[in-house]
């Protein structure tokens, strides 16, 4: 049970790294470093947001996560925030993206290959 909270307690402190990193890209960053490596880091955050309150699915978890991603990016293909009705500027429409570009899956999928390397360490911690 102690190794559980410990876990989890990992977990969130690296989430909130990542979401932290992820909001000052967003804010300050330009170029390649806002393009591509805030889409590559958002794969780990999704991944230890969701390990923070489960722990099952370790190993098949990132590519869970890769497919919706791509979904996420698909719908953006096909502007599901106008389907939805909402202003490209509101906040919704502002998480779920507003325009599809090929590199951003290309980044998530960099970013899942970070999500394997982490499910991987975990699953050698619990032998």
């Amino acid at each position: 049970m102690k190794q559980t909270k410990k876990r989890k307690l990992i977990y969130s402190a690296v989430f909130a790294v990542l979401l932290i990193t992820e909001i000052l890209i967003g804010m300050y960053a330009h170029g390649f470093v806002r393009i591509y490596i805030g889409d590559v880091l958002i794969m780990p955050a999704m991944y230890f947001f969701v390990r923070i309150f489960t722990d099952r699915f370790p190993r098949t978890l990132p590519l869970i996560l890769f497919v919706f991603a791509c979904a996420v990016e698909v719908s953006q293909y096909f502007g599901l925030y106008k389907a939805l009705g909402l202003a490209h500027d509101s906040l919704i429409a502002i998480i779920i993206g507003t325009g599809f570009a090929w590199g951003d899956l290309a980044a998530y999928a960099a970013g899942s290959v970070i999500n394997l390397a982490a499910a991987a360490a975990v699953g050698r911690e619990k032998t």
